[in-house]
């Protein structure tokens, strides 16, 4: 009898690295929080962040592991960051 493979799980992929990033950006772009619009902007760009990681991880063309984890945080958090910097400022000057 052959056994069926399942389809991998969440937790057996390794699900926390996006769940990571996307705490690491709310957290660091906290500092930006003035108004109820800044809030929401934050949030979305640390949910945005927390999706796109595996997706983006998984375009990075290099064999080591922990290399490529180091790389695809550092790309999220300079775009995180920007988009958190520009938003916010271009809220604060809207609302």
């Amino acid at each position: 009898m052959n056994k069926q493979e399942l389809p991998q799980t969440p937790a057996k992929k390794g699900l926390w690295g996006g769940y990571i990033v996307a705490g690491l950006i709310f957290s660091m772009a906290q500092s930006f929080n003035k108004s109820t619009a800044d809030e929401l902007i934050i949030l979305a760009i640390a949910i945005g962040a927390g999706f796109i990681y595996y997706p983006l991880k998984s375009k990075i063309k290099i064999k080591n592991e922990v290399v490529k984890i180091i790389i695809t945080f550092l790309i999220l958090e300079i775009i995180a960051g920007g988009l958190t910097g520009f938003l916010t400022s271009l809220a604060n000057n809207f609302i």
